[in-house]
């Protein structure tokens, strides 16, 4: 009796150990050939396999039938099949060629996993294939690339980054879905993180502060690292990278190198993932704006996850970033050190999932003399903790999703008064997806924040979708956001002494707040064709902005208002089977409350690109051009606190990066890349670095 009980309890606890079967072949609908390598994954049970060279696959597993299969193959689109237990052996699964992807699953628009190709909120997806052919190092680089994007370099170190002539700290930036802890100059310095792990990248359009809180007023700009459905390998990368300017005085020794390795290994049901990377980049003095001669970044990331047979899923992520500069001059020399560690847990089981993050971030800058006096040691460091809790459920045709967040974040700083600030918020936010007709959805949702220096904040957003025909889809959002003013914006006195002007917080600032519409027409042909169309305005109002109190000191203020608006045009014409194209073209129209343009506003710029790719997936070309119009750019002076038109009209210009790979031996594959082949240069306002080359090789092994 007692080893009858002892077994029931262990197969309520674990359940039970005689696994399903589910097995079937996957093949081309027209020419009946088997498809290898086809990713076969069940979204709710989250496990998968691939196809074996006939096209066939098995599966065992405890199923919660009837569930459903995805089965997704580059150049196919995506199937997704309801299967129950009577029909889960010798599958018959017929793939339909497409050259246009759109039915890939997407979270970062509603916070659940929903089909690009259904989401009401204007949605950019960069895939991995377009992040491989890119040649970019780091996300900064990858986003600047685009239409609508530009990249400035800030004499203080790293970059800012503008969407559609917004500054990125009106943009949330997530990794895996959750914040990135540690700032510079409130912004998240995207050039810090690089692209070789990430899968693909999600940038939703227009204000989401409905799903996100604070910063999230313009846009969310998700970095995706995790593959749902992972297979073992261990993958080695090297790449040497320099200006055309150091290889004629230099030569090639002294470039910038980047290590790469990725180990991911499932074992049963656990998946274990490590990524290495070091970083050294020697910067070309000749041609850069900051003194800086050297740059070490170092990356670590490791993970685990735990399926376990009850439905249950644990993950445990860890990671640590530490970089390095280090500046000489005959005046002055120069030392920066940034450290980041991360910690996340999370559990999820069928529609709920909560989350543990820790972070923590310093960044210590030291001016030294030549002679060894000591001019300024500057430290900063941010600590932050949150939990989550979200709940999904499905009831006929409608789609409930809640969340609820606590986070408490500390500051402290060399540049603030007190030395020390603290902030707690609480959060809660309700969405309901709801599919009025088979043609017609409708996604409508609220969020709270309070905090507890100053009142709640609350902020809805509405999307619709309607498709007509049987290619078109017209897709419109309303959405409210906002802003609260940071730690640096409400606390800061600091004394820039080499400028000669010092900069005083503002404590009675009040969260920024946004007002936003946006309008798309899209335009799908599987076989060929893809192409967006959106209209966009967004008003902002309470926006900080600096101000002179007096002569030689800046401070903080809220002004009126802004509106910020335009059309981006996206499109993809796949030309063959080995020859892809797309192109965008972004015209901006950012204004302040008195009609003069809004600073580091980009009016036109348009970029293309063109892929080919061999008949048997060896060689890899790509070409990739950017245009920007003629436009004249504003400068900061600290004297009269002001942007100032400059004299000097920054002509129109196109950089052009030319990258290509070959593949030897299937394991391994090397890789060239020309970028700013046009030699373009603007020694005020960036790009800094001329033509520069790069040589790559990985491997592929195991």
């Amino acid at each position: 009796m007692r080893t009858v009980f002892v077994l029931s309890a262990l197969s309520l606890l674990f359940g039970s150990s005689f696994d399903d079967k589910v097995t079937g072949r996957v093949f081309d609908s027209s020419s009946k050939n088997a498809i290898s390598n086809v990713n076969i994954y069940f979204p709710q049970e989250k496990v998968g396999s691939t196809t074996d060279l006939n096209g066939n696959f098995q599966i065992e597993h405890k199923f919660d039938f009837p569930t459903t299969m995805e089965v997704a193959h580059i150049g196919y689109q995506t199937l997704y099949q309801i299967i129950d237990k009577n029909s889960s052996i010798d599958i018959n699964l017929a793939l339909k060629k497409t050259f246009i992807k759109m039915d890939e699953l997407v979270v970062t628009a509603t916070r659940t996993k929903k089909l690009h190709s259904d989401v009401p909120i204007a949605t950019e997806v960069v895939s991995k294939s377009e992040i491989d052919r890119s040649g970019a190092l780091t996300v900064s680089e990858l986003l600047s690339q685009r239409s609508g994007v530009s990249l400035q370099t800030s004499v203080e170190g790293g970059s800012v980054l503008n969407l559609l002539g917004l500054d990125s700290r009106y943009i949330l930036i997530l990794k895996d879905g959750q914040p990135i802890n540690g700032k510079f100059n409130n912004r998240v310095s995207l050039d810090q993180i690089l692209t070789q792990n990430v899968e693909k990248i999600e940038i939703v359009k227009g204000p989401s502060s409905s799903l996100y809180g604070s910063e999230a007023m313009a846009g969310v700009i998700n970095i995706i690292t995790r593959n749902p459905n992972p297979t073992r390998k261990l993958i080695a990368s090297f790449r040497n990278n320099n200006t055309e300017h150091k290889i004629r005085n230099d030569g090639l020794i002294n470039g910038s190198n980047n290590l790469n390795l990725s180990y991911i290994q499932p074992i049963e049901d656990f998946n274990i993932k490590l990524n290495l990377n070091t970083d050294k980049i020697n910067t070309d003095k000749s041609i850069e704006l900051i003194d800086i001669d050297q740059i070490n970044k170092d990356f670590i990331n490791a993970s685990i996850d735990w399926k376990t047979v009850n439905k249950n899923i644990f993950s445990l992520e860890l990671d640590a970033f530490n970089q390095k500069e280090k500046g000489a001059s005959k005046l002055m020399n120069t030392q920066t050190k940034i450290e980041r560690k991360n910690f996340v847990f999370t559990h999820s089981r069928t529609s709920f999932s909560q989350s543990i993050i820790a972070s923590t971030y310093g960044r210590n800058y030291v001016q030294n003399r030549p002679w060894g006096e000591l001019v300024k040691d500057d430290k900063t460091s941010e600590d932050f903790i949150e939990y989550e809790a979200l709940y999904n459920t499905k009831v006929g045709r409608y789609d409930f999703n809640s969340g609820f967040e606590v986070h408490q974040a500390s500051y402290q700083s060399d540049r603030i008064r007190d030395g020390k600030q603290e902030v707690v918020n609480t959060s809660i936010f309700f969405q309901s997806d709801i599919d009025v007709a088979p043609d017609l959805n409708i996604i409508a949702g609220i969020r709270n924040d309070n905090y507890n220096e100053y009142d709640s904040v609350i902020n809805p957003r509405i999307g619709i979708m309607y498709k007509f025909k049987d290619f078109w889809k017209l897709r419109t959002a309303w959405g409210k956001g906002y802003r609260a003013p940071s730690f640096m914006e409400r606390y800061i006195d600091w004394n820039h002494i080499q400028f000669n002007y010092s900069v005083l917080g503002n404590i009675k600032l009040k969260p920024e707040r946004s007002n936003g519409i946006t309008i798309g027409l899209d335009y799908t042909n599987p076989a060929k064709y893809q192409m967006s169309l959106m209209l966009y305005r967004t008003r902002f109002k309470n926006l900080i902005n600096d101000y002179v109190v007096n002569p030689g000191t800046l401070s903080y203020q809220n002004i009126k208002s802004s509106v910020f608006s335009g059309i981006e045009l996206l499109c993809q014409w796949k030309i063959s089977d080995s020859w892809d194209s797309r192109w965008g073209a972004n015209l901006i129209n950012n204004k302040d409350s008195n009609g003069k343009p809004i600073p580091n506003t980009m009016p036109l710029s348009i970029n293309g690109k063109i892929s080919y790719l061999s008949s048997l997936n060896s060689i890899k070309t790509t070409i990739t051009a950017k245009w920007v119009a003629p436009h004249r750019p504003q400068e900061f002076d600290p004297i009269s606190g002001l942007f100032i038109t400059s004299e000097n009209k920054i002509s129109g210009h196109s950089l052009i990066n030319i990258i290509a790979s070959k593949k030897i031996f299937n394991n391994y594959n090397i890789r060239i890349g020309l970028n700013n082949s046009t030699n373009y240069t603007n020694m005020r306002f960036g790009p800094f670095v001329g033509r520069n080359i790069f040589l790559e090789f990985s491997t592929k092994i195991i």
